[in-house]
């Protein structure tokens, strides 16, 4: 029993207090603690005793503990709106992203990341005015090495023609060689489609080819996916075009980015042909994991060792295959997994034989939390919804992101030459930059069209300002997935604090999920905003970390390496306590109604005067049901594999397998995420009432007797 002594102007008790030790319980187990606190007027005192080796240990525990109070009945009607002034900077926030969305949409085009594209922007082969000439050619490939032609394409001219050279050309050999034939060096020639090669002379060929609007040089190509590569340079030609060295690392990067695509294409292939297959299996999981949760309300002991038992086999046959595809393939990849399987399934033996009578109090909680869960149907299926806003919010931040890319800036400079000349007040010179409509229409040569010069292109970039927009984005979409889960999180939490803190649970409001969800949409939106943007700036730092480690390793330094791996993995374990700190703040501020950091402090206060009981009971409660996911996650990706192994045709195996996996483990974390909430609830809501009430007529539990007698040991 706890008991309650005062201590005049003491701030700690002595293990030589009879006061304080005189009416102990003496039948405690030998492996069993229990709590007793004092309150004196300056500290709450917390005693731990084991009579076995008659151990004290006394420490003061932080906040002041719950009052009884006659009137309180659980999630309070009678609340204000919280964390106003963060909810307005979310909002603002939320529309500066709808604004880039918009602007990305209206000024990017997908299709000219996917097929070639000349450098006006026109893709070939698609265009209305290059639909004849479906293959592009570079001008220069030795300018696509660069590693921003991924983004901005590359730095060199870059044309629609209607085949693949079949010839090698040189200007400055072809020119002299047909200097006698001017219609088979206008043949011979490749220019943008604006140039009129046909009624040109000589001397206006070699303007263009200066101009860099018709190619100095072309090699005989093949196409690979539209892109003309050239096959190989003729030994005459080296020093007039590039050298061997630059064409095979042109070709090369090339080669690779198709590639990339070409991967892309199957991947998509593959996708197309299993997606019905793929469905189904996912709609199979679904059905397991909401027959998994159900029998857990009656059969919570045998199911858990079950999958206990389930989750060893798989891990254990998981070993096996991987290092027969160690063996068969002498992949270093095979090789890692089959460690990772086999030291995950020596852990899981030790915690299930070292912790088992514990896992056997884990499971009657959650037995207990499923009686919350089926008095409330509904909380199954809620989760879809955040799930589902997660997903559109995923979907919207990559087609953003890509039509961001998309978007290019073309400069243009004027190159005069002859009798070009151009009309003072335009202040067009050599090198300037220029518009191209201006320019045709004021600039003249002898009274007619400006041929020996004109207003070409001279680079394609993005804005200036776009990478400001990229990350943007991405913070955005951190910050509105967070707050998607921590919604989910805090009207779950309502729910079941209604069913706890209902004296008769048979009278629990019918409509308590949307009482819950109205809750905290009307008040609560602003804390939920606070909690996702700790967690949203700390996922920050820690890709940030990322990327500075992987740019370190060009480096020798390995002390600042050491370093960089530290603070990596104290961010990812600040990370997860703030996650569980954002939980249990959620869930006080849905019982509450208080702002985030008053939420925040009362449930860490109320978890510190009772830390045992956290980490014995409540954390193992977790990892079972993570257990339950990991199980069938896996044993439907192994089912997937064997199904495509068998009965499927793709390129990559591995593409239906990846997809089921992940697919199952978010369909499972759909459900199981409802157990995980309802048992931090209830075990908050727990220790809260076991500070209001004693159990006696005057203060009764609210908890029913199965969940005192579990929580109690």
């Amino acid at each position: 029993m706890r008991v309650l002594c005062e201590l005049p102007k003491k701030d700690y008790a002595k293990p030589n207090d009879p006061q304080l030790f005189s009416n102990f319980s003496t039948s405690n187990f030998c492996d069993s603690f229990e709590h007793y606190a004092c309150n004196s007027k300056t500290s709450l005192i917390s005693i731990v005793k084991c009579k076995q080796y008659r151990l004290y240990r006394y420490f003061p525990i932080p906040g002041d503990r719950m009052q009884f109070d006659p009137k309180y009945r659980g999630p309070l009607k009678g609340r204000s709106c919280t964390d106003c002034f963060c909810l307005i900077i979310f909002s603002a926030f939320v529309v500066g992203w709808a604004v880039i969305g918009y602007y990305a949409y209206t000024y990017g085009d997908i299709d000219t990341l996917v097929y070639p594209t000349d450098s006006e922007g026109r893709i070939c082969g698609r265009h209305t005015d290059v639909e004849d000439r479906p293959y592009l050619v570079f001008f220069d490939l030795t300018k696509c090495v660069a590693v921003t032609s991924v983004t901005q394409g590359c730095d060199t001219p870059q044309v629609c023609v209607p085949k693949c050279p079949t010839d090698n050309f040189v200007w400055q050999l072809n020119s002299s060689i047909l200097a006698n034939n001017l219609t088979a060096l206008r043949t011979a020639m490749i220019c943008k489609i604006e140039i009129d090669v046909d009624t040109a002379t000589a001397d206006q060929l070699a303007t263009y080819v200066s101009n860099d609007v018709c190619a100095q040089w072309y090699l005989t190509s093949t196409s690979v996916t539209g892109r003309c590569i050239p096959n190989g340079i003729p030994e005459l030609f080296v020093n007039y075009t590039m050298t061997v060295a630059d064409l095979e690392e042109a070709s090369t990067y090339i080669e690779l980015l198709v590639q990339v695509e070409i991967i892309v294409l199957n991947i998509y292939d593959d996708i197309i042909a299993t997606g019905w297959t793929i469905a189904s299996i996912l709609g199979i999981s679904a059905a397991i994991s909401l027959i998994y949760i159900i029998l857990l309300r009656w059969l919570a002991t045998p199911v858990i060792f079950l999958s206990i038992i389930g989750l060893c086999l798989l891990l254990g046959y998981s070993t096996y295959q991987f290092y027969e595809l160690y063996t068969a393939e002498e992949s270093t990849f095979w090789l890692v997994l089959t460690i990772i399987c086999g030291i995950i399934l020596a852990i899981v033996l030790l915690i299930a034989i070292c912790l088992r009578n514990r896992i056997r109090l884990a499971c009657k909680l959650i037995g207990e939390a499923s009686k919350a869960v089926s008095s409330t149907t509904s909380t199954l299926i809620f989760p879809v919804v955040p799930w589902v806003v997660e997903i559109l919010l995923v979907v919207y931040a990559i087609l953003a992101a890509i039509y961001l890319v998309s978007i290019k800036v073309q400069t243009y400079s004027v190159k005069l030459g002859g009798n070009c000349s151009c009309p003072e007040d335009l202040g067009y010179t050599n090198g300037t930059t220029c518009d191209q409509t201006k320019f045709n229409s004021s600039c003249t040569e002898n009274g007619d069209y400006c041929i020996s010069g004109g207003c070409y292109l001279n680079t394609t970039s993005r804005p200036w300002f776009s990478n400001y927009l990229h990350a943007y984005n991405v913070v955005a979409v951190l910050w509105l997935v967070f707050f998607a889960t921590a919604f989910g999180e805090m009207a779950l939490a309502g729910t079941f604090a209604t069913w706890y803190w209902t004296f008769k649970k048979s009278k629990v409001p019918f409509f308590t999920l949307t009482s819950s969800c109205w809750r905290t949409v009307r008040y609560h939106l602003g804390t939920l905003a606070v909690g996702s943007l700790i967690i949203t700036i700390c996922r920050l730092i820690r890709w940030v970390l990322e990327w500075i480690d992987v740019k370190l390793k060009q480096y020798d330094n390995e002390v600042v390496r050491f370093l960089v791996k530290c603070m990596k993995c104290c961010f990812w374990l600040l990370e997860k306590f703030l996650k569980f700190i954002n939980r249990n703040a959620y869930i006080m501020c849905a019982v509450h109604g208080k702002g985030f950091c008053a939420s925040a402090k009362s449930a860490f206060n109320l978890l510190m005067r009772n830390i045992l009981r956290v980490f014995v009971l409540d954390k193992i409660t977790d990892l079972l049901l993570l257990i339950g996911k990991v199980l069938v996650t896996g044993g439907m990706a192994w089912g997937t594999w064997w199904y495509t192994k068998n009965y499927l045709v793709v390129t990559y195996w591995y593409v239906p397998v990846v997809l089921v996996g992940v697919g199952t483990y978010l369909v499972a974390s759909v459900f199981f995420s409802v157990y995980s909430t309802a048992v931090d609830t209830l075990f908050l809501c727990f220790l809260e009432d076991c500070e209001r009430n004693d159990g006696t007529p005057e203060k009764p539990y609210y908890m029913n007797k199965g969940l005192l007698k579990i929580l109690r040991k």
